[in-house]
């Protein structure tokens, strides 16, 4: 496997799935640390997040406890690195090109000391030093395994009740009309008509709604529905802009939030847990047509400021293949940013809808022969269409 092949790779695993496959009990995108000794109370509140955008998990006490989906592999088998990418090869290797799942000749990785002591075994291959560095993060691993298959994580509240937190939270935004928001929105040409249809809103005083929410739930609620830090405020400081992902009756239970600062990092902020659909989802009405597919929520923005029918994903990590059913009678037209993550991408997601029987085709291509048209290196579709960072 190539360097690319495994980047694509990854890219297509859900690390959610990867645990919830691994037995890791997760929950609204978080479970508890494999060392509960290190935290107070065991940690009774999960403080073991995963992202699906990034494809990673922490830990936000123990700053050992991280890593990709293949580190994730690695830490609940005890193994390699070869043989944990083994192991999602064979579990997922419907996800490979031209490769099919072999459910035989899975690889034991139960015990990486082992490993080390035997004479046929990748670890055996080491110098002494780095044989006496993985004895001694597989006796660590060790005491994680005695906690590798914990209690299920207990749900504070429901998931209706949770909804409708949610819901409550995402009305006590403000409108982002005569906002720095708006202003933000303006510079990339996105206007009030699209503001309203997609119900946009933003954070007009902070201290306000960080203290009416405290007032109105119980602090460890709002830290499992996702909306506090674990130090106890609201997560969105700074990122004041907020995305509701609408579903097809145009309530929002998921929603993404954006900087308007240019020079905070990261730019984005989801709530916590995984992505439900597409963003714009009642674009996939299931009638034949085309539908340009954009990452991230701007550029599809963007493209329904002209009227052009757009859906958006946070980042080619985040797209399921059960969605596809979603795209029933529609084509596809591929319009992720011109960079090399965007070409990967790109690559990616014509196999995953050819796999399916879905026609895709890449913006501009075949029509624009000579480039005048097409993005330039490191635009996105905001800045194809003159919109301003």
């Amino acid at each position: 496997m190539t360097e690319e092949e495994l980047k694509q790779f990854k890219a297509a695993l859900s690390i959610t799935t990867v645990a919830r496959d691994l037995g890791i009990p997760v929950v609204r995108g978080r479970c508890r640390c494999f060392f509960p000794t290190r935290h107070a109370h065991g940690d009774r509140t999960p403080s073991v997040s995963f992202s699906e955008e990034r494809g990673t998990f922490r830990c936000w006490v123990c700053d050992d406890v991280r890593g990709d989906v293949i580190s994730l592999v690695q830490f609940v088998k005890n193994c390699s690195f070869l043989e944990a990418l083994n192991w999602l090869k064979e579990t997922y290797g419907f996800l490979l090109r031209g490769t099919k799942p072999q459910a035989q000749n899975r690889v034991s990785m139960t015990n990486s000391a082992s490993a080390i002591a035997s004479p046929n075994s990748t670890a055996s291959r080491v110098s002494p030093a780095e044989s006496a560095a993985l004895v001694a993060k597989a006796a660590v691993r060790d005491a994680a395994l005695e906690y590798s298959s914990p209690e299920p994580v207990k749900e504070l509240v429901s998931e209706d009740e949770r909804k409708k937190i949610i819901l409550s939270f995402l009305k006590m935004l403000s409108p982002v009309d005569k906002t720095p928001a708006a202003a933000y929105l303006a510079r990339r040409r996105i206007y009030k008509p699209i503001w309203d249809k997609m119900l946009l809103r933003t954070i007009t005083d902070y201290g306000a709604l960080n203290n009416k929410l405290k007032e109105s739930y119980d602090l460890e609620v709002l830290k499992y529905v996702g909306l506090f830090s674990e130090k106890g405020n609201l997560r969105y400081y700074k990122h004041p802009l907020f995305f509701p992902y609408l579903d097809t009756k145009r309530r929002s239970f998921y929603f993404q939030a954006r900087a308007i600062d240019s020079t905070v990092v990261p730019k984005e902020l989801n709530l916590r847990g995984t992505v439900p659909f597409p963003y714009n989802v009642s674009a996939l009405d299931e009638r034949p047509g085309w539908v340009y597919l954009c990452e991230g929520v701007v550029d599809t923005l963007t493209f329904l400021g002209q009227r052009i029918a757009a859906i958006g994903i946070p980042g080619v990590r985040s797209f399921k293949t059960e969605w596809l059913p979603l795209f029933k009678n529609k084509s596809v037209v591929l319009c992720l940013d011109k960079d090399e993550a965007g070409r990967s991408g790109t690559e990616y997601l014509q196999t995953v809808f050819a796999q399916a029987g879905i026609r895709t085709v890449v913006l501009g291509e075949g029509v624009d022969q000579f480039g005048k048209l097409s993005m330039k290196e490191g635009e996105d579709i905001n800045d194809w269409f003159g919109g301003k960072k």
